[in-house]
């Protein structure tokens, strides 16, 4: 059981590779102790190993970039999409991750409620 709140984000990401290469796929969700991405293309993920990933905010009106330590978690191939999990590295020391997490608990506040019985009202 997870004891963080999780929120779904569309940012953009790059994982840097144990070749220096980066990455790019896409956040899909996202706490103040872990995060997990997608991918239309293979990235070369191995679990329990330590990775850099920077974040770029889907409402990156301040233009900035969120630089992370992680270690990865889990991977999974699903079909044509690779997805991967992670545990976040002391994120207490990073302001920026933790506004982003700050901005989407926000969002998800203020989200409007499921269409319980599909009618549109």
């Amino acid at each position: 059981m997870r004891k963080n709140s999780r929120f779904l984000s569309n940012a953009v990401v790059y994982v840097e590779d144990k070749n220096k290469n980066e990455l790019k796929a896409n956040l899909r969700d996202v706490s103040i102790k872990g995060l997990s991405i997608e991918s239309d293309e293979f990235i070369d993920i191995e679990p329990n190993s330590h990775y850099k990933i920077e974040i770029v905010p889907e409402d990156n009106t301040k233009n900035y970039k969120i630089l992370l330590e992680v270690q990865s978690r889990w991977v999974k191939l699903v079909k044509t999409k690779m997805e991967s999990g992670f545990s976040v590295k002391a994120p207490s020391g990073k302001t920026e991750y933790k506004e982003f997490i700050e901005n989407l608990a926000e969002k998800d506040k203020t989200a409007m409620p499921p269409d319980e019985d599909g009618d549109g009202e």
